[in-house]
């Protein structure tokens, strides 16, 4: 009888798909490139390649694996349910006053801040742990921003790359970085265009130097250890492996 109770556990465990992780809260989704930004907990955001269809604030559950430039491919998203707020940590790049832009797991975050909001935010360049509200519309409208460490050793960002001498500038949806590229560093292997993950260092007087370049423009490139100089950032959003940020 005991040998029948030990297979029928070691059977279960077989059905246990090696890929699945905990659930997260969607605080992006960028159709044109199928990534989707989820917030594990307020010090863990990701970047997922998926066709899954889904909408800034739906707490999921991904079926994923990890790719070769720590970005993730998920073969199944299910939709647990929906929050209406969420917490998550990252690098502020910029502050206009009326918005806020801050790298979140390599995707840049805009976060609008009403007429209301007279305070002076974090400056640039610091981590932050943001509250938001998520709008209808899937808007993140910023309800609190607390400086968690007043300087950042860097940071990431997913976008378009353009190629110039010295440097490379990566622009995504709302926002351009140029980033020193150190000597020794080939690029080779990039052309203008291509829609990569780049990883930079901080400086002092907050310039950035590029650290590390992967092509990201689907999964397939994302997991290809030939195509460039890897290697990971820091943006804030690292962390632990439980749960997800939002609150209902």
């Amino acid at each position: 009888m005991k040998r029948l109770i030990v297979l029928f556990v070691v059977a279960g465990a077989l059905l246990v798909p090696t890929g699945a992780f905990a659930s997260g809260v969607v605080i992006k989704v960028q159709k044109g490139t199928h990534l989707v930004v989820v917030a594990r907990t307020p010090s863990n955001v990701v970047l997922v390649h998926t066709q899954a269809k889904v909408a800034v604030g739906e707490r999921v559950a991904l079926h994923a694996r990890r790719l070769h430039n720590s970005t993730f491919s998920a073969s199944r998203v299910d939709v647990l349910g929906r929050v209406h707020r969420v917490r998550f940590r990252g690098l502020l790049l910029s502050n206009s006053g009326a918005r806020l832009m801050v790298s979140a797991g390599g995707a840049l975050v805009a976060l609008h801040r009403g007429a209301h909001r007279n305070d002076s935010a974090p400056r640039p360049g610091s981590v932050v742990q943001v509250t938001v509200t998520i709008g209808a519309n899937g808007e993140l409208d910023e309800d609190d921003a607390t400086t968690v460490s007043p300087t950042a050793p860097g940071g990431q960002i997913e976008g378009r790359l353009l190629l110039g001498t010295g440097t490379i500038t990566v622009t995504s949806e709302h926002m351009s970085l140029v980033l020193k590229v150190p000597a020794g560093l080939s690029l080779t292997s990039f052309v203008p265009g291509m829609e990569v993950l780049a990883a930079f260092s901080q400086g002092p007087d907050g310039s950035l130097t590029l650290t590390a370049l992967s092509a990201d423009g689907d999964a397939e490139q994302a997991d290809d250890d030939g195509g460039g100089d890897h290697g990971g950032g820091h943006d804030g959003g690292g962390g632990g492996e439980h749960g997800g940020g939002g609150d209902h």
